[in-house]
């Protein structure tokens, strides 16, 4: 496992060189501080005019917590703001935390990213296609299983694969929830236990859970539909690493803090982790052979690539929660917000280029229309 392991690192590297985030801890063009006083305005308008209840954002610069704030209510028809303390829904952005995880144990050799899960842990519910035995944890992280997002059926036992693993990307929280069985297995711990032992307690993220604990209650966004009206709060009491994590801004930068120094795994396993395991088509349900020139995904993050830098990213959708973050790691800039709204994606583009400096095209990508009040 051992020899295994390193010469996926090395090879996966060089053959992908030309799709790499490349030195990813160099120094780049510096991104000025941001003035509380234009992003409160910034972020104020936006929320109007996209009609969201509450955001959360927090703001890194040179690999530094710079600015964190709570906007908006936790509720429309309530009085509470929204801080930096609020508890959302991360829904995906669940993914990248379990990621930085896993690649912790492939660190440890306790998990080869390149021998398949099915030796470690046969799955019952696609046992029927025999394809299933070759996904690895490198597909699963880079959505690349053949699996679908979700089986039409969530109450049933039983899953479809859409094609070959490897063949192309999928995206898939099923390969995220296989994954997840087979690192409970290989740990013998429960998710939640194993990343409240990981991840949220070394690295200070206090108000972190895949579970839903009770001192949340005390200060949670609920979610809104795209009218603004409030919904009932789901409070799952089942960890699922594809979706269930409950967050805060401020918790989730010192998660990305932790990848830009990088801290809790090595520079080498950063670079992997930031570095294309394939292309991405140019849109999210598109064609494979129609393939974007700029995106591509990585093990746990979408990857942007542009002459300006490169830039990791995902996105958040519970429905009525919606969430991004983004970030560089040769300028060690990011930025995450969370939202309490079926519209809270409208504002990508926007903080994108306001905070980050430059337009993704992961918009088109998603394909997400801008919700905008009035129209």
């Amino acid at each position: 496992m051992k020899t295994r392991f390193w010469l996926s690192l090395k090879t996966s590297v060089l053959v992908m060189l030309t799709w790499s985030t490349g030195p990813m801890l160099q120094a780049q063009n510096k991104l000025p501080d941001p003035q509380p006083a234009q992003v409160d305005q910034f972020i104020t308008r936006h929320m109007d005019s996209a009609n969201v209840p509450g955001l959360s954002i927090a703001i890194i610069r040179a690999n530094k917590l710079v600015y964190s704030k709570g906007y908006g209510l936790t509720k429309a028809d309530s009085t509470q703001p929204v801080t930096s303390a609020t508890i959302f829904d991360a829904a995906s952005l669940s993914k990248p935390v379990f990621a930085y995880a896993v690649l912790q144990l492939v660190e440890e050799r306790l998990l080869d990213l390149d021998k398949p899960l099915y030796e470690y842990l046969p799955y019952p519910d696609v046992a029927a296609d025999e394809r299933y035995k070759k996904i690895t944890a490198r597909m699963v992280l880079s959505h690349r299983t053949g699996f679908p997002n979700w089986r039409k059926n969530r109450r049933s036992s039983e899953l479809a694969m859409r094609w070959a693993p490897g063949e192309r990307f999928g995206y898939s929280g099923e390969g995220f929830v296989y994954l997840q069985k087979v690192v409970e297995k290989i740990t013998g711990k429960p998710l939640n236990d194993l990343m409240t032992e990981r991840v949220f307690i070394p690295l200070q993220m206090t108000r972190s859970s895949y579970v839903w604990q009770p001192t949340f209650d005390a200060n949670f966004a609920y979610p809104h539909d795209q009218e603004g009206k409030p919904e009932p709060k789901y409070k799952s009491n089942q960890a699922n690493t594809a979706y269930s994590l409950q967050t805060t801004a401020d918790d989730y930068a010192r998660f990305l803090l932790a990848i830009l120094t990088p801290r809790g795994l090595t520079v080498t396993t950063v670079n992997q982790m930031l570095t294309s395991q394939g292309r991405l088509p140019k849109t999210f349900s598109g064609r494979s052979d129609s393939l974007s020139s700029t995106l591509s995904w990585g093990l746990g993050f979408g990857l942007e690539h542009s002459p300006k830098a490169d830039y990791f990213w995902h996105w958040g959708d519970n429905d009525t929660y919606k969430c991004y973050v983004t970030g560089c790691a040769k300028s060690q800039d990011a930025v995450v917000y969370f939202t309490n709204s079926t519209n809270g994606l409208s504002l990508i583009s926007d903080i994108s280029q306001q905070l980050m400096g430059f337009s993704p095209t992961t918009v088109s990508f998603l394909g997400y229309k801008p919700y905008r009040k009035g129209q």
